[in-house]
Parts: structure tokens; C-alpha cells; sequence
């Protein structure tokens, strides 16, 4: 890490002294966790930032990394770091610091969580489609969008706080560090092109647009080279647009092969679904399989059509969520299929195998959509199934999940830290608008 002032509140080690400010986690690099971004924040609404990702080979390829902090004129200031494994998100964590001592922030296998009784608070009005959770300056917030409207939820004072988002509503939305600066900006599919706007504290300014349409949106770096790229689908077409760190992108014509399997797309998500460090691609369909784009073991970002991965069982799905779902570390697939129970396709050898029947409640409830993260504290991946009602389930491993208790009906869920107090919250949205719930 170099020497770096940025509005006189960080400098990284070797600069001037302050208080130490380390990174650690409890995953295995590279092998658990081959790049990471860092983030600080002057509390002060109106005080500097920093961000910058780093990938973590040569004199970065090991964790704990300390860099020196000072406070400039900051009197506290917010920290966070995302950890990445093969291109994807797979750990976040965050800290304060108020410049009397140091500080560590953790992006380890098992985030910090809050034991207790769900309590959900008051809903306010928000749209009921698409919704993702963002991270940055001014903490995390929730974007939800609709056809017609879109709305920025926050939660400050242990209550909730909503504010429209700008643009608009949309058909598909996605939150990622598209400029390499450690916030989660975001790509909104509207009106036959993708638009693409920066995260600003806790709201979103407009950028450049992707002349192209969508239905379905991911994020991921597919090359390895430390920025992320953009996927699109609509219909039997998926394309990768390749991030310059800045914030541009360039189709890559050539770069996915699908093999004739994409016929109707419907939902898209990233992970590693082989183990070889390199992303792969998720792609559910409309009245067609499941199907999987495998990422080139030799790292040049090409995604080809894999025969296989999933069973060949024509379905109409409604949301595709990569994660893990049974502690392993391995990358799982839930989908949310129209009309029918969600189904869950845990890792086996490369494979996925179907563990719907004996992992989730029988008859499972419809759901548009699910979350996937462990929010109990027992390092045990959990399940909220947004359905009417939502339904919070508690996860043991390879054991069956087990309801643990129902929520306002819900057409959207996010897994997110909404009030930043370090432990992970769940925020339904539906009939109702945006419910917080937390421990």
C-alpha cells in the first residue's frame, strides 16, 4: 500500500503517525479471499473520504495488513472493508474510529451478528420490486426500486427513513464498487439502456449510461485484473461489458460462449461454482433450465456454456442468489421460482445438486426472491424467504432449516447492516413498503 492523503483524514503506512488501523481476517488468502477494498469516512456528513481497492498478491498477499490513520480534522470517522474470492463478494466488515486508539476491522468467514427476538420496525412507504443493499460513506443503505419509482431506505435512530432515488424506477438493478473506490455504486436498467450512477454519501449521483438493454444485471471481475465488469441479459442474449476501474465499460463481443443453452433470461448471478478461483456465471430462464457459464481456468474472462452444472429442469425463475448455504465456504444457488417453492442447489464436486426437499420446509412457501447470511451469530448460513408472509429461517449446517418466524409479506428481501452497528438485519419489502427487522 502506498503513501496517500485524501481530504486530510487517511494516510496509509509510512505517512505521518496516527492511531493503526488493521485488517485481518480468519480466511486463508488467496484461497479464501483474494482481494479486499478499504474505505474511510469522516462521520462528518461533510468531511473527506477514501477508498481503494487492492488485490492481495505480492507484498499484499498475506492478512493482517496495518496502515497508520490520521485524523486531519475529522473527530471520528467510519471504516469498511469488502473481501473478495474469485471476482465476487464473500465478506464484509466495518468499524469506527474516534482517533483516541486503534482500531481493527474483520472480513471473516463469520460476520458479527446479534442473538434474540426478530423486532421489526415500523414500515414506511417503499417500492416493492428489485431491491439491493449498498455500502459506503454514511454506512449501508437499501435501494428498491418498480417500474415507475425508486426509493433509498436508511435507518437512523432506530427507526426508518426513505428518500427517492434519483432517475426513477427501473427493471433491474445491481450494487457494486464500480470505480474501485470501496462504495457500492449502482446499474439500473431503464428504458433500453443501463445507467450507471455513483454513490455519494448515502445518495447516488448520475454517470455515463451502457447503450444496451436488460432484464437481468450482475457484477463480478471475470478477468482478475482487480476492477469489476458488468454482465447484461435479456432474452437469449448475455454480454460482458469489461470495467476500466474508472467507471467505463466495453462490450467484449466475443467473450461468452452460452453453447446454445440461453434461450429466455430471466435472473443473473456471479460465484465460483467450480473452485478455480475464477468467476463463473449463473443465468436462470424462463420456462428453460438453469444454467451455468463457467469462467476460463487461464484467468482472460471468457464465460462458456457448462452442460451439467444444474439438472435439466425447465423452470420459470424469478430470482437467481449465489452464496452459501450450508457453512462449507462453497458457492450454492437458491433460486425463487414463479408460482412454486424456492429451490436450493448445494455444491457437490462442481455439481449442483438439488437439497429443496430435505433442506427447506415442506410445502415451501412461493417466494419472489430470498436472502442468504447468517444473522444469529452461530456462523450457520440463514435463510429469509420473501413471501406472504416472509419467512425467517434458521440454518445448522447440512441439517434442514427450521422456520424460526415469520415477517411482513414481502415481495423483496435484503441482507443488510441497516443501522451499522455491526450485526447483520434483514429489510423486507412489499404490500406494506420497507420493514427493518433486527435483533
Amino acid at each position: 500500500m502506498r503513501c496517500s492523503v485524501v481530504a486530510a483524514l487517511a494516510s496509509l503506512a509510512g505517512c505521518q503517525a496516527g492511531v493503526t488501523l488493521t485488517i485481518d481476517s480468519d480466511r486463508a488468502v488467496p484461497a479464501e479471499l483474494d482481494a479486499m477494498c478499504l474505505g474511510i469516512a469522516d462521520r462528518d456528513v461533510g468531511g473527506g473520504s477514501f477508498g481503494r481497492s487492492y488485490r492481495l498478491i505480492d507484498r499484499l498477499a498475506t492478512l493482517p495488513q496495518t496502515l497508520a490513520v490520521e485524523p486531519g480534522g475529522a473527530d471520528a470517522a467510519s471504516v469498511w472493508s469488502t473481501g473478495y474470492r474469485a471476482g465476487v463478494v464473500v465478506a464484509r466488515g466495518s468499524a469506527g474510529l474516534d482517533f483516541a486508539g486503534d482500531a481493527v476491522v474483520r472480513i471473516d468467514r463469520c460476520p458479527q451478528a446479534r442473538g434474540g427476538a426478530a423486532i421489526s420496525a415500523a414500515a414506511v412507504a417503499a417500492p416493492a420490486g428489485p431491491a439491493v443493499a449498498s455500502h459506503g460513506p454514511g454506512g449501508a443503505v437499501v435501494v428498491a426500486i418498480d417500474a415507475s419509482a425508486g426509493a433509498i431506505v436508511d435507518a437512523r435512530g432506530g427507526a426508518l427513513t426513505t428518500d427517492p432515488l434519483p432517475g426513477g424506477g427501473g427493471d433491474a438493478l445491481v450494487a457494486a464498487d464500480l470505480d474501485g473506490d470501496c462504495d457500492d455504486d449502482l446499474a439500473i436498467a431503464r428504458g433500453g439502456q443501463v445507467e450507471i450512477w455513483w454513490r455519494q454519501r448515502r445518495g447516488f449521483v448520475a454517470g455515463p449510461a451502457v447503450a444496451t438493454a436488460a432484464v437481468a444485471l450482475a457484477a463480478a471481475d471475470v478477468d482478475g485484473d482487480g476492477d469489476l465488469d458488468l454482465i447484461t441479459g435479456a432474452g437469449a442474449a448475455v454480454t460482458l461489458w469489461r470495467g476500466d476501474g474508472a467507471g467505463g465499460f466495453a462490450a467484449d463481443a466475443g467473450a461468452i460462449d452460452p453453447r446454445g443453452v440461453i434461450t429466455a433470461v430471466a435472473a443473473l448471478a456471479a460465484g465460483d461454482l467450480d473452485g478455480d478461483g475464477h468467476a463463473d456465471l449463473i443465468v436462470g430462464q424462463t420456462a428453460a433450465p438453469v444454467v451455468a457459464l463457467l469462467g476460463d481456468p487461464g484467468g482472460t474472462g471468457a464465460l462458456t456454456g457448462a452442460p451439467g452444472v444444474f439438472p435439466a429442469t425447465a423452470r420459470v425463475v424469478a430470482a437467481v442468489v449465489a452464496g452459501d448455504v450450508d457453512g462449507d465456504l462453497d458457492t450454492d444457488v437458491a433460486i425463487a421460482v414463479a408460482g412454486g417453492g424456492p429451490r436450493l442447489f448445494v455444491n457437490r464436486g462442481g455439481l449442483r445438486e438439488d437439497r429443496s426437499v430435505d433442506r427447506l420446509p415442506q410445502p415451501a412457501p412461493t417466494a419472489a426472491t430470498l436472502a442468504i447470511g447468517d444473522w444469529d451469530g452461530d456462523c450457520q448460513p440463514d435463510l429469509v424467504l420473501a413471501a406472504t408472509p416472509a419467512v425467517a429461517l434458521h440454518g445448522a449446517g447440512d441439517a434442514p432449516f427450521a422456520v424460526e418466524a415469520e415477517l411482513a409479506a414481502a415481495a423483496a428481501v435484503v441482507a443488510v447492516d441497516l443501522d451499522d452497528d455491526g450485526a447483520d438485519d434483514r429489510v423486507v419489502l412489499g404490500p406494506a413498503g420497507a420493514t427493518w427487522v433486527h435483533r
